[in-house]
């Protein structure tokens, strides 16, 4: 049995693949690069054998941290002050915050919007890679039944411990991977409470594969078991 492990970005994927090793699985994880080309074609074409686990997180939750590990990953140490980078430096001095970036995606302002867009699609990093981009709709449509299981962020343990029972795997704690790079970003940098309204519609307008690929996950999941973001 091979274990297919997508690993979308900051939904807790370091933790839950630990657990997975650490109980003995044959595991592949697909992780940025080309993960999404790799996967599937592993998706279309499966082998009787081959299980499916893919990590869910809301995505607004995710973005934010997506945008904030950006930050952290394209800066030369890390606290988001002096980018690698002259053209991702004028973005973020564009947009302190997750927030800012979100509300911009619908300005009146061209080149503000057009700076938006651009870092949503353009970062080769996590802002980018979100679950649309692994698994678009028509790749979730054709994930195996029976043989796809879903981790939840903000139920990694439960549904780890669901998943090792399925699988009949060595029951594992789930480690918890430390966030050490958010205190090295400047407070102001963090987005607190979620996004704003506007913020909101305009990420779930920007990310439609991603609303659609929830969905397709939320319908073939047992009612008590609904996803509770969607």
């Amino acid at each position: 049995m091979i274990i297919h492990f997508i690993h979308v970005g900051k939904c807790g994927g370091e933790s839950a693949l630990d657990a997975l090793k650490g109980s003995g699985a044959n595991v592949i994880a697909y992780h940025v690069g080309d993960a999404n080309i790799r996967l599937q074609q592993c998706i279309f074409a499966p082998r009787p054998q081959d299980q499916f686990v893919l990590l869910l997180r809301d995505p607004v939750d995710r973005f934010i941290s997506a945008f904030e590990w950006d930050l952290h990953s394209k800066s030369r140490d890390g606290t988001g002050r002096d980018l690698k980078n002259r053209v991702w430096q004028k973005i973020y001095d564009r947009f302190k915050t997750a927030n800012d970036l979100a509300e911009a995606l619908s300005s009146s302002q061209h080149a503000r919007r057009d700076a938006a867009q651009f870092a949503m699609t353009q970062s080769q990093l996590h802002m980018a890679f979100d679950l649309g981009w692994y698994v678009p709709p028509l790749a979730a449509l054709a994930l195996p039944a029976g043989r796809t299981h879903v981790l939840r962020t903000h139920r990694l343990s439960e549904d780890m411990l669901a998943l090792s029972k399925t699988l009949g795997l060595t029951t594992r704690d789930v480690p918890r991977t430390k966030n050490d790079y958010k205190h090295k970003l400047p407070q102001d940098r963090l987005t607190h409470g979620g996004l704003s309204d506007l913020g909101r519609r305009n990420l779930i307008a920007a990310r439609p594969e991603t609303t659609q690929t929830l969905e397709i996950i939320h319908n073939r999941l047992p009612q008590d078991d609904a996803l509770t973001f969607m």
